[in-house]
């Protein structure tokens, strides 16, 4: 079929040419579809050593709409496409277009629609119903405006193309975060944001730094953490220990005035400093080699940003509850002191307990819970006069009975709260004098039902105060201590719990020895 484009393609070198550079990156890969060879080869003449955006076009060729079903499953970064209606049917381009779109869901891909046989698919009814980008009669087709037509195209996919790299980028950046965010211990957040940041930056030797300052009115000192790649966070340093670390991660970038990013011979450094009010800061280091993309650096900043955000809530979280868990223990040895025992009791039962649900392999949080809900147990005591607390010899019925009252009161007294620890120290309170054949008080509670946490703290309690001197006995021998256990197991305690007991008992001996009462300290 003679077109223009034949006497347009003889005189091409004539022809107002484009601006061209050396080819830096991937080429264009353009698709001509038609079944007249001569259009196609005509096309190729016209784009011959055509170059977009410093990248050479690529040109592919199919004669019929199945030829270019087979090049485009082969190739799915075709750009631009120009697709001639009637092929092997009158609407075989038409149809094309249709499984581009619809059943390769292909929407990127530029469709440009060519015809010499205008009545077989008017133009406004094709624009309307057909998700094309372009339509030209052949005719009026000549190299300048084919050129024109495919640098607009590719423009226009490239442009497509960065917005759904940016869009990844940022599901990408707020599913790492969400799978940053999961962790609560400290340490394992820390070792999680940096396998996110490496992965999301693609720099798999990347270098995470994070240091945390937080000063409390009244506190005896300022809580400083800093964190270096896989390294264990360094409790407790000083301002200028953390300062001095902080130079040797990133030399002269410690506690910037804003934040920085600094490139420097190939190598990337970030910092990233986020203040939540005047009492508290985060600071994030990033060291890495080589440069990042646009799209990446541009999203970095936001995601360090929510990083240490993130972080210094977490710290924040972490400092209120040890707060609540000193004050707790401080509360459970107060009583321990007017029972004439020892503080270190409460002490020994909270590791012993901590040490046992580990070997139960629940989890962190579980054992975590427990270790700081055990020195509870006996919080009931504060109810029991001081004369039967004290009393050296046997209990009468009546004192008998209002010892026993004590896990009852514990349980009332802490059952009020709504949070998760008070609530668990109450079942604690209640349960740990509760034995697994229903010998126990206050509820005669058996077996399974006895909540797991009270049948911990059951077996830790009696190890450590058969192991103590008391007012009214003499500390047992751990020879004696391991054959109770074996003589109660299935009675007093858990049968599970008091194998597993048995089976780590010098583990258990070894905890209570770095927790001495005082007397045995002289």
């Amino acid at each position: 079929m003679k077109n223009s484009l034949f006497a347009l393609a003889q005189k091409k070198a004539a022809e107002t040419t484009f601006s061209q550079e050396k080819a830096t990156s991937r080429p264009w890969k353009v698709l001509l579809v038609d079944d007249e060879p001569d259009i196609i080869s005509v096309s190729k003449m016209a784009l011959k050593n055509l170059h977009f955006d410093n990248a050479p076009i690529q040109i592919f060729e199919a004669t019929s709409a199945s030829d270019a079903k087979t090049i485009l499953e082969q190739n799915e970064d075709i750009a631009l496409a120009f697709i001639d209606v009637v092929m092997e049917t009158d609407h075989a381009g038409l149809d094309l277009v249709k499984w581009i779109r619809e059943t390769q869901n292909n929407k990127h891909i530029r469709l440009v629609l060519r015809t010499g046989q205008p009545g077989q698919a008017p133009e406004e009814k094709v624009i309307q119903e057909y998700e094309i980008n372009d339509y030209k009669h052949k005719t009026d087709v000549t190299a300048i405006r084919l050129r024109t037509s495919v640098f607009a195209s590719l423009r226009s996919y490239r442009d497509l193309k960065v917005i759904a790299s940016n869009q990844r980028k940022v599901e990408q950046m707020l599913e790492s975060c969400a799978s940053v965010l999961k962790h609560s211990k400290v340490d394992d957040f820390l070792i999680k944001a940096q396998q996110e940041l490496s992965t999301f930056l693609k720099q798999p030797d990347l270098h995470l730094g994070v240091s945390y300052h937080s000063y409390i009115p009244y506190a005896e000192k300022s809580q400083n953490q800093f964190y270096v790649s896989n390294s264990s966070i360094k409790q407790d340093q000083s301002l200028d220990e953390l300062s001095e670390a902080l130079t040797q991660f990133n030399q002269n970038m410690a506690f910037p005035d804003s934040d920085q990013t600094v490139m420097d011979s190939g190598e990337s450094y970030v910092t990233h400093q986020v203040s939540t009010d005047e009492f508290s800061h985060v600071i994030v280091h990033l060291h890495f080699t080589g440069q990042l993309k646009s799209n990446t650096s541009r999203l970095l900043p936001l995601f360090t940003a929510n990083l240490a955000l993130a972080f210094e809530k977490l710290c924040a979280k972490r400092e209120v509850e040890n707060v609540q868990e000193e004050l707790m223990l401080m509360l459970s040895e107060a009583i321990e002191e007017r029972s004439k025992e020892t503080g270190a009791h409460v002490r020994r039962v909270a590791h012993i307990c901590e040490y046992i649900g580990g070997l139960l392999t629940l989890p962190d949080k579980h054992v975590h819970m427990i270790k700081h809900a055990a020195p509870m147990h006996d919080l009931g005591k504060i109810g029991v006069p001081e004369s039967i607390l004290h009393k050296p010899g046997k209990l009468t019925d009546e004192e008998w009975d209002i010892m026993r009252s004590h896990p009852t009161i514990g349980y009332k007294l802490l059952s009020r709260s709504k949070h998760g620890l008070p609530r668990m120290g109450a079942m604690v309170s209640i349960a740990h004098h509760e034995k697994w054949d229903g010998s126990g008080y206050p509820n005669g509670t058996k077996g399974n039902d006895i909540p797991l946490e009270g049948r911990i703290m059951a077996i830790a309690d009696v190890i450590d105060a058969l192991g103590s001197n008391r007012s009214y006995k003499k500390a047992w021998n751990n020879d004696d201590i391991s054959n109770f256990l074996e003589e109660q197991k299935g009675k007093h305690f858990d049968p599970t719990l008091c194998d597993l007991v048995i089976n780590n008992f010098d583990a258990i001996m070894k905890i209570r020895e770095k927790f001495p009462d005082p007397e045995e300290l002289h």
